[in-house]
């Protein structure tokens, strides 16, 4: 079993076989750039380049930026390079004394946005009867894509007062929707469909969400166009993204298929991924999911985004659709919290980057 000289990093749900990417700075190096989560330590990418003979070519130009976005437009084998080489400064013990200088205490970083996401679409990851031959999605706002430990000011909006009318005013109904992100790397031709079976050929990684919902607002958009006041004001995403790479272990078998969906959607390889997700409200336990049990497949949603020729561009994020929500209504000060786990190789366990998030009094 590979082993990592990061101490503790073995017996870390944030292990060698997660290395999970983000954006971070600190006090006294205020500068965004790359890291990768070891353990309790962030692996600097910056530094790591900067102590290499290599600065020029363009894997490495990349991990000097300050967001992920160039990296995931080099495409898959860069990825996996740039995962493999983290992978050996992690584990060889030749370069344990250098590699050391590149660690910092998460403790220590201020984390950031991990990349300027580009567009934004948000899934249905069930199969209703009305829903059966495709799955259905709504264009969300990538303006308002906030990251982890960003405070949530209560949206306004229209909803109907105590006597049935509409009323401009905060939402009463501030709901949770816990989902799974993808980012897509690679970029698509315009008018060419994407196949399902290339799922591994754009998807970057994956991100936890809370694509937060104003029920209230939502009862008067039911027959318009679809969610606009009611999900734009806000998504709250995690600062780490999980390499698709590191999931492999948590594949399984998907829900049997519809026999009369689109032949588009058609796979392969069927598979979801094993993610356990839960939501703490103030620290409790109020919910949780099972991500397999997804009808439509993340590989299925992506064929999906590209089934009327449009395309794919690096910094695309799609939603997986709601997977454990509580029908709740928060209050102001509250702090909720969106975790995952997913088994690992051998036996082992790896987390996907918290959503964390205080809802603030709205300001109208």
């Amino acid at each position: 079993m590979t082993t990592c000289w990061v101490p503790g990093a073995d017996e870390s749900p944030y292990n060698i076989h997660n290395l999970p990417f983000g954006v971070f700075s600190t006090a006294d190096e205020t500068l965004p750039r790359i890291g990768v989560r070891i353990g309790d330590q962030i692996l600097d990418m910056y530094k790591a380049v900067l102590s290499g003979d290599c600065q020029t070519c363009a894997t490495c130009a990349a991990l000097r930026d300050p967001a992920l976005n160039r990296l995931l437009s080099l495409g898959k084998e860069a990825w996996r390079q740039v995962r493999a080489q983290a992978q050996e400064a992690l584990t060889e013990s030749s370069i344990q004394e250098v590699a050391t200088n590149w660690l910092t205490p998460v403790s220590e970083a201020i984390m950031h946005a991990p990349l300027l996401v580009t567009d934004y679409v948000d899934f249905t990851m069930r199969a209703p009867h009305s829903d059966r031959y495709f799955p259905r999605a709504s264009n969300g706002r990538a303006s308002t894509l906030l990251p982890s430990g960003m405070e949530l000011v209560r949206p306004s909006g229209y909803r109907r007062g105590d006597d049935g009318l509409p009323v401009f005013g905060p939402t009463r109904a501030l709901d949770i929707e816990a989902e799974v992100g993808f980012l897509i790397g690679g970029e698509s031709e315009i008018g060419r469909p994407v196949s399902p079976d290339a799922f591994e050929d754009y998807v970057f990684g994956a991100v936890l969400l809370n694509d937060w919902t104003a029920r209230d607002f939502a009862e008067l958009e039911t027959d318009g166009l679809g969610p606009v006041a009611s999900k734009s004001f806000a998504t709250s995403m995690s600062a780490w993204v999980t390499p698709i790479e590191a999931l492999n272990a948590s594949r399984t078998a998907a829900p049997e298929p519809n026999a009369d969906m689109a032949s588009y959607l058609k796979e392969s390889d069927r598979y979801g991924f094993d993610l356990r997700l839960n939501i703490e409200v103030n620290g409790v336990a109020v919910a949780g999911a099972n991500f397999a049990e997804s009808h439509w497949t993340p590989a299925q949603q992506l064929a999906q985004l590209t089934a009327s020729g449009a395309i794919l561009r690096p910094g695309l994020l799609y939603g997986s659709g709601e997977a454990a929500t509580g029908q709740f209504r928060l209050e102001n000060g509250d702090i909720v919290k969106v975790t995952a786990t997913a088994p690992g190789p051998r036996g082992t366990t790896i987390a996907l980057g918290e959503v964390e998030t205080r809802v603030l009094p709205s300001i109208t």
